[in-house]
């Protein structure tokens, strides 16, 4: 614990002795551990009033108010850590659920509204899901794909404090290697393969609706104009998230020996591929899996020596 307090602090020291770029620009503040406990994946509300996590094996998920460390439990139902999304107004988290007959595994839509304490499962049954739920820009519909074809859920979320959001009500989601584009009308649709042959992860849509990163299974980090043109390699990365203004990239960069990570470090990127920063550039911790908050100042991430989650301040 000693040493990586110590890197921390020799860490903010070199960034503020000059260096350019994105950087930190106070101490990292551990905003929850728990000894023999693990807490990963921090993903910030666009409301920036919670900050969700999950735990080993995706099972569960739980929200903390990151100025008076509240904490409240959503769920501890098995896979539901897996790719959760934060609705566009910052009041509810949708998830996939997992529950097995036999060795069939078989899966649930179920929304949480954090701000009413109340749940509900919006699937027409238990089925098998491919995808993972995503929120329409109104937060009204749920999408997924399933099987073979996307599947769409009312939400019944109502809606206290709607987020300005783009105008365009449309589903993004990988299917058989290419990126889908199509209208909740199901009638226009687009299908695109930025790299021929190659599996597509972690898709993530800019905060202002205009553009798309996602990595290569094994490979690149990529960013492209949400209408197929303008791709561009950014080299190695995984777990993109975007800045709020939808011109930077957080992510990660790591090592492994084949059974555990080995190196970890916190990188930021504008969309064009310029201004890399390798924002913590540590040895010995393993920082990983950052969001961006809402306001642009502060990065939440999870170190995988200790398993805590921190929040930092940043400035360019």
């Amino acid at each position: 614990m000693k040493s990586i307090l110590t890197c921390f602090i020799l860490l903010i020291l070199g960034f503020q002795s000059g260096y350019g770029g994105w950087r930190m620009v106070s101490k990292p503040v551990k905003l929850i551990a728990a000894e023999g406990e693990i807490h990963m994946h921090p993903v910030w509300s666009p409301s920036s009033d919670w900050v969700a996590f999950t735990t080993v094996g995706y099972q569960g998920i739980w929200v903390i108010n990151p100025k008076s460390l509240e904490i409240k439990k959503l769920t501890d139902e098995q896979g539901s850590g897996f790719g959760f999304s934060w609705s566009n107004n910052g009041e509810a988290i949708v998830c996939r659920t997992t529950n097995y007959e036999g060795r069939k595994p078989l899966n649930q839509v179920k929304i949480f509204d954090i701000e009413n304490d109340k749940s509900w499962i919006v699937s027409d049954g238990r089925q098998r899901f491919r995808g993972l739920p995503r929120w329409s820009v109104d937060d009204q519909e749920i999408y997924i794909l399933g099987k073979r074809n996307i599947n769409i859920f009312e939400s019944s979320l109502k809606i206290s404090a709607p987020k300005t959001t783009p105008d365009i009500k449309q589903m993004v989601y990988i299917k058989s290697g290419k990126i889908v584009v199509e209208g909740f009308d199901r009638v226009t649709r687009k299908v695109f393969e930025p790299v021929s042959g190659m599996a597509l992860i972690n898709l993530v849509i800019s905060p202002d609706g205009s553009k798309l990163a996602f990595e290569i299974f094994g490979g690149n980090m990529y960013v492209m104009d949400m209408d197929g043109t303008g791709l561009n390699d950014l080299g190695v990365g995984y777990h993109p998230k975007w800045s709020p203004n939808s011109e930077y990239l957080v992510y990660m960069i790591t090592e492994d020996d084949g059974h555990r990570f080995t190196q970890s470090d916190i990188y930021t990127i504008k969309i064009d591929g310029s201004d890399k920063t390798n924002l913590t550039n540590t040895t010995d911790i393993l920082e990983m899996n950052p969001s961006w908050s809402p306001d642009g100042n502060q990065i939440a991430f999870d170190t995988y020596n200790e398993g805590s989650i921190y929040i930092v301040k940043i400035e360019e």
